[in-house]
């Protein structure tokens, strides 16, 4: 079996729901097959409350991140640190400093795929913004799909975060 070896500046750049994401290897057809990301989350950037069976490693390369789990509340996570978010834990995250964010994202394939589904490529011009109406309705729906729930309106702003 041969070995490969990936440079993630050769990698191409997706935005999902403002988040920029290189998406470092392609599972197998396996659910529990491991999928390796980079992620950059620009200042004031949100992943709204939600939760799905598999979970999340985070490893901050750069910044800080604000991390919302339903079993600890807000933590704030820094460069080289990695957070750890179990499966079916409803968990949120949040970019309130001016620079940054960046890590490396392991998951499953069923977060690849989810992920996969909604990015858009990456366009030099990209500003960064809260998602629109439009995003957050194709994020509920591709969510659905895969058996994800988001929170609400109403629950995201329970802790402290606004959506479009």
């Amino acid at each position: 079996m041969k070995s490969n070896i990936i440079t993630p500046l050769n990698e191409p750049t997706f935005v999902v729901l403002g988040n920029l994401l290189q998406f470092l290897n392609e599972p197998g057809s396996g659910r529990d097959d491991l999928s390796f990301m980079t992620a950059t989350m620009p200042p004031g950037i949100v992943v709204p409350l939600h939760s799905h069976a598999d979970p999340e490693l985070f490893f901050l390369l750069e910044g800080s991140l604000d991390v919302y789990q339903e079993t600890t509340d807000w933590n704030v996570a820094t460069v080289g640190q990695l957070i750890t978010i179990p499966g079916n834990v409803k968990h949120a995250l949040r970019n309130t400093t001016d620079g940054s964010v960046r890590a490396i994202l392991i998951s499953k394939a069923g977060i690849h795929n989810f992920f996969r589904e909604l990015a858009q490529p990456f366009d030099p011009n990209f500003v960064a913004h809260k998602p629109t109406p439009e995003e957050l309705r194709v994020l509920f729906e591709t969510a659905a799909q895969h058996g994800y729930w988001i929170g609400s309106s109403v629950e995201n702003a329970a802790i402290g975060i606004t959506l479009a």
